[in-house]
């Protein structure tokens, strides 16, 4: 599925890169990140609750994503749904 949504992303509406987080602790998510070819850009911290909560950040550029394995996607219908994206 995130693979198609950064698939509509970047081929069908142009975008040059792509970002994702999540709780260092939260391995699936991650692992999910990283085969779709997403690099680490960062952490944050957040406190709630009195716990610093450490995320790791991703970012995807279209140039990674161009070389990166993946299934083939689709785009059909798009066009006239463009002014709802904000590009007309």
């Amino acid at each position: 599925m995130r693979a198609a949504a950064l698939h509509l992303a970047v081929a069908g509406l142009g975008a040059t890169h792509a970002t994702s987080a999540s709780f260092v602790d939260n391995a699936a998510p991650l692992a999910v990140s990283r085969k779709l070819g997403y690099q680490p850009d960062g952490i944050t911290r957040d406190v709630r609750d009195g716990e610093v909560l450490v995320s790791q950040r991703l970012r995807l550029t279209r140039e990674i994503w161009d070389r990166t394995d993946r299934p083939a996607v689709t785009i059909s219908g798009l066009e006239p749904c463009l002014d709802l994206f904000g590009i007309g």
